[in-house]
């Protein structure tokens, strides 16, 4: 039976998706929403303390520590190891000695010989002896007791923007008015400037263009519109020259 597996959702949280991953291999589904509540992830994603803690927490017993690459054939896997120092992945299965199947939360399932295993497991030289970084997980009754809320999402939905609204509701009325300004401003002037041409050049009424031009270069200016009325006269002087 193949290895139940999860991706990622971004870098931080490779430490949130082996745990999620250990979970569903012995049997319990455990959203990686509600794990990252329960995990202390940091700008720099979730330690290994951190993955006990949540672990801990859900009822899984750990047990953590610096061991021999020989050990791995004879110890409880799955487990989660420390990887290239700055990740970390699930080692599922080990074939004779020499083959180890990990579940990689961003790339997927890889299969390493032990040289390249080695190459990004092995983190101390100690006494000859070449050791990495290697949690056990055990889960006990508690994990199966254990009720997880499973529909969070759709408590979330948009419901957490009301309470931005209520908290600037204010300012987001002065926005909804300064669009609605806006919108009548883009809505006028189109028909402003036909009349403009259709009553004051084609039928040459001076005294029309020249006390539109200032009545709405007033209103425009309290609207900070003056460099539209500016091009706007300089429209209708052209057109007038023209037209003399």
């Amino acid at each position: 039976m193949a290895f139940p597996f999860s991706y990622q959702k971004d870098s931080m949280q490779c430490g949130i998706a082996c745990l999620c991953m250990i979970s569903k291999h012995y049997g319990k589904t455990i959203p990686m929403f509600f794990l990252s509540k329960i995990c202390f992830v940091t700008t720099e994603g979730v330690s290994l303390k951190g993955i006990g803690e949540a672990a801990e927490n859900l009822g899984i017993k750990t047990i953590a520590g610096n061991i021999k690459i020989t050990k791995l054939s004879d110890s409880p896997l799955p487990c989660i190891l420390h990887w290239n120092q700055n990740h970390f992945v699930v080692l599922y299965k080990v074939k004779k000695g020499e083959i180890f199947y990990v579940a990689d939360p961003a790339k997927g399932l890889v299969k390493y010989n032990i040289e390249d295993f080695k190459k990004h497991w092995i983190s101390t030289l100690s006494s000859g002896e070449e050791k990495g970084i290697a949690m056990f997980l055990e889960p006990t009754p508690a994990f199966y007791e254990r009720q997880i809320d499973e529909q969070p999402i759709e408590e979330r939905s948009f419901k957490f923007l009301f309470g931005y609204i209520r908290q600037y509701r204010r300012y987001f009325g002065q926005i909804v008015l300064g669009l609605l300004v806006g919108c009548l401003l883009q809505l006028i002037l189109p028909f402003l400037t036909q009349a403009i041409v259709d009553v004051g050049i084609k039928k040459q009424n001076i005294g029309f263009m020249t006390d539109l031009s200032k009545d709405n270069q007033e209103s425009f200016c309290k609207a900070k519109r003056k460099g539209v009325i500016d091009k706007l006269k300089r429209y209708i002087d052209f057109k007038y020259k023209v037209i003399q």
